[in-house]
């Protein structure tokens, strides 16, 4: 008895990694070699700076989550691997086409400002090319298969981060 043919499995986009992480670690990766290895201020402390980077860094996950929402509304799933049956133009897709990335970005960019800490600043910098080369580029050619002509306009018209 032979076993069947199956037919090829279809799959989403093919990125290196699952998103997320870039943030987690992120995170974690600089308050750990700010309290235990050196602290590198960026300016000299104020409150207003916590006030204001934990505003930004909260009204950014809450950009996340309302994006992860739209997602969810319509049935999809937001892992960059999954097969994707609608592009979304409109919410915060009209302002970035990577919104939820770019508010992990901007996550650790307020942090930075929050705890006064040049380590998230460097965690949000070295973030940018591992999502553009590891999700973002692999995201947008499954889109561009996917979706062809229609995604292209999009893509000229909305930009990659903001």
């Amino acid at each position: 008895m032979n076993d069947p043919i199956k037919p090829a499995k279809k799959q989403g986009a093919r990125t290196k990694f699952f998103p997320p992480y870039a943030l987690m670690i992120g995170l974690l990766g600089s308050s750990l070699l700010d309290s235990f290895l050196v602290h590198l201020p960026i300016f000299k402390g104020n409150l207003i700076f916590l006030i204001l980077g934990l505003t930004i860094a909260v009204t950014s996950f809450l950009t996340a989550i309302y994006t992860l929402k739209i997602f969810s509304d319509n049935e999809e799933s937001p892992h960059p691997k999954s097969l994707q049956n609608q592009l979304f133009l409109g919410g915060t897709f009209k302002y970035s086409r990577n919104p939820i990335y770019l508010a992990m970005v901007t996550i650790l960019l307020s942090c930075g400002l929050a705890f006064n800490s040049w380590w998230y600043i460097i965690a949000a910098i070295i973030s940018v090319p591992l999502l553009t080369y590891g999700v973002i580029i692999p995201e947008e050619k499954y889109l561009e298969k996917e979706f062809g002509k229609v995604y292209l306009e999009y893509k000229s018209t909305v930009r990659r981060w903001l």
